[in-house]
């Protein structure tokens, strides 16, 4: 509880929590109005826009409920501890959650096929498939993963029964069945993060690789260090081994996050908070970064202020 906190610490955890917030319901507000705009006027919208805006709607919404979480426990404890673990706020934050990492693992994935120059028969057949398949891929994905969360849907209502029920016999495995409803979807969300975290880690590394081999290549054509082309390619190459350590906190903070899910305003809460909202916050920048429709919006925004 926040009574039993350090104070100096807690408003220090408190004040990164509300910065990092900020700049990924800023960050994925921003991305979410270009693109939607842009396909409100071509009436049509290409794969890649369609993946950063499904990541960063299902972004802003999975943040701004931790945030109105933190809000709503920090203005009553008591009262909102129960709002806390209400079925509606638990199957939102799970539902956002997995559009999320579904949308993160198919951009990676997207990135990779259209980037990589390998000569493999798999990455040749998907090179002039991607833009049909990927929308596609991400639909069953979605759908894949709810449908693997359906056994945890069936724990909790057998833990609703065991609430109404008074009449049955409490032994110590309908006491398990009967646990706390984000106890009883762990084990799926722990698989399913540590998937995704595979597949990315994966598809970065192979995209990575490819961009280290195309920098080499120019190097070795007697291509100057200073060539535009060249200065690209690093600069991406940055930025996504700056993304691939931001993931891999945010992956810790999830870990650390299964054994304190429940326990609002403790400091190893807050701290697992903090360490997931760094990737969306670090992310949001870097596809922003990486974007030239993204940065040249940005530029004109920041013009019009002056």
């Amino acid at each position: 509880m926040v009574s039993n906190l350090n104070f100096p610490l807690f408003i220090f955890t408190l004040t990164v929590f509300g910065i990092l917030s900020i700049v990924v319901l800023l960050g994925s507000g921003f991305i979410i109005i270009v693109i939607g705009h842009r396909w409100l006027q071509n009436k049509k919208i290409v794969p890649c826009d369609f993946l950063l805006f499904s990541l960063n709607t299902s972004r802003f919404f999975l943040q701004l409920t931790v945030v109105v979480t933190y809000v709503l426990y920090f203005i009553s404890p008591e009262a909102s501890l129960h709002s806390y673990r209400d079925e509606d706020i638990i199957f939102i934050l799970i539902f956002f959650n997995i559009v999320s990492f579904s949308s993160v693992t198919c951009l990676n994935f997207f990135y990779c096929v259209k980037v990589t120059n390998f000569n493999n028969f798999l990455f040749l057949w998907l090179k002039p498939r991607i833009n049909i398949l990927i929308p596609r891929f991400l639909g069953g994905l979605i759908i894949a993963s709810l449908i693997y969360t359906l056994p945890s849907g069936f724990s909790y209502f057998q833990h609703k029964m065991c609430n109404v029920t008074e009449n049955l016999p409490r032994k110590a495995s309908q006491n398990e069945a009967c646990g706390n409803l984000m106890l009883a979807f762990l084990p799926q969300q722990l698989f399913f993060t540590i998937t995704h975290f595979a597949i990315n880690i994966t598809t970065s590394v192979l995209l990575l690789t490819s961009l280290w081999r195309h920098t080499r290549n120019l190097k070795k054509s007697g291509i100057c260090a200073k060539d535009l082309n060249h200065q690209v390619h690093v600069g991406v190459m940055k930025l996504l081994l700056l993304s691939l350590l931001f993931y891999l906190i945010h992956f810790i903070g999830i870990i650390m996050n299964a054994g304190n899910s429940c326990n609002m305003g403790g400091i190893k809460r807050m701290v697992s908070d903090i360490l997931q909202s760094t990737f969306p916050s670090v992310h949001s920048i870097v596809l922003i970064l990486t974007s030239p429709k993204l940065k040249e919006e940005v530029a004109r925004v920041l013009k019009a202020r002056r």
